[in-house]
């Protein structure tokens, strides 16, 4: 290869120079973009979990709110299922007479529940609806009353009297 001359030398020299010079601002320009990169990453990241924080109270908030609301929701269905047995009671309680038997034997007939139970079970079922002061004995008297009239029949179990309700 022939030698090259001063000349070429010197000029590739200053060719060399401005490449590397030029390499040296590219280089710079690039750490810039990435700094640059970096800060809009961290940027968007922090706008990322601001939002995800916020979307997360808002779905707490709902979750309490439907919470509270299927709360209401029950409450309702318990007053409307409390309304509707007094309703029933009322309706019973207010009801025409059965045939044969007296108003006050005829309310206790329509407010007992059907099927089989026990005396006592029986009578706290009558307070509840409304015979606070209806006694034990005069209650027995009236369900013997009715059993003799073919409302209720009473079963021994084993020294266990039970008695149920006969549809009319």
């Amino acid at each position: 290869m022939p030698l090259l001359k001063d000349t070429e030398r010197e000029q590739l020299r200053q060719l060399v120079k401005a490449c590397l010079l030029e390499i040296s601002k590219l280089k710079i320009e690039l750490k810039k973009c990435q700094k640059e990169s970096l800060r809009s990453r961290n940027a968007e990241g922090i706008q990322m979990r601001v939002l995800n924080d916020e979307v997360k109270k808002q779905l707490l908030e709902r979750e309490n709110e439907i919470k509270h609301l299927k709360q209401v929701i029950r409450e309702k269905n318990d007053l409307i299922k409390d309304l509707e047995n007094t309703r029933k009671y009322f309706k019973a309680l207010t009801a025409k007479p059965k045939k044969d038997i007296t108003s006050f034997q005829s309310q206790i007939y329509q407010v007992l529940p059907d099927g089989e139970s026990s005396v006592d079970d029986l009578y706290e079922h009558i307070k509840k609806v409304g015979f606070s002061e209806l006694s034990r004995e005069n209650f027995v008297h009236a369900l013997r009353n009715l059993e003799r009239k073919g409302y209720f029949e009473s079963i021994d179990h084993d020294g266990e009297i039970s008695w149920k309700k006969i549809e009319k």
